[in-house]
């Protein structure tokens, strides 16, 4: 690989999908299981922006990628991923739940119909992704899923009114413990990061400068989170 020599661990040979892949931490995270060896399959809406990562990845790694149009609140497109995946490389060995999405609003105001959409992927999509792609794990006996939750997943924020994505993050967590939980003696481990402040499209450099002062007073390295340290 071309970057053989950042190598941590290793995953050569092994499959992994990233959901959420076309900007921010998805992409991240695809490039750092990609630095190990892993070959990819990116799924994400937007696949103008999915294929730059994909070429991206490639030129900088050397593994295979396939870039997945994928929406996850739409479950025959989750199964239309799978069986893509399973075409092209036989097995899911790792599967990331990245993909997500926030609806600002006061909670005196908060629109339901804004709730439902970030349920729809931040909690649901999770859900289904994790049934989907996991059922191809349970026939190999062997997975690794780890799903995206955020710091704001176990508390709440004044500065930030997003009540839907405080919800459904911590919805995840508890999601998580119970897909680990029922899994645990089928060769499949389900685990649970909780990022906090990265620079992202939803988290804008305006946002990011406006939110300095909070950040740094709140986060113990007092800043926030910089590309490549979730690798």
């Amino acid at each position: 690989k071309k970057e053989g020599d950042s190598q941590m661990f290793e995953l050569n040979n092994r499959v992994a999908v990233v959901t959420g892949a076309s900007a921010g931490l998805g992409r991240q995270f695809a490039l750092a299981l990609a630095r190990q060896g892993a070959d990819l399959v990116l799924l994400a809406r937007r696949k103008e922006k999915l294929d730059d990562v994909a070429n991206e990845i490639v030129e900088k790694t050397g593994v295979r990628v396939l870039p997945i149009r994928c929406d996850v609140t739409k479950e025959d497109e989750i199964k239309a991923a799978v069986a893509e995946t399973m075409a092209t490389y036989g097995k899911i060995d790792i599967l990331v739940n990245n993909a997500g999405r926030g609806f600002p609003s006061p909670l005196e105001d908060y629109p339901t119909e804004g709730w439902e959409t970030v349920v729809a992927v931040d909690l649901t999509g999770v859900m289904m992704c994790t049934r989907e792609f996991g059922r191809e794990m349970l026939k190999n006996h062997y997975g690794r899923i780890i799903n995206i939750s955020s710091v704001m997943g176990v508390g709440g924020l004044q500065e930030i009114h997003v009540a839907a994505y405080h919800a459904c993050k911590g919805g995840v967590i508890n999601f998580t413990r119970a897909a680990a939980a029922e899994w645990a003696l089928t060769g499949i481990t389900v685990n649970c990061i909780l990022p906090g402040f990265f620079e992202s499209e939803s988290n804008a450099p305006e946002r990011m400068e406006a939110m300095g002062p909070w950040i740094n007073a709140h986060t113990p390295m007092r800043r926030p989170g910089n590309e490549g340290e979730l690798d």
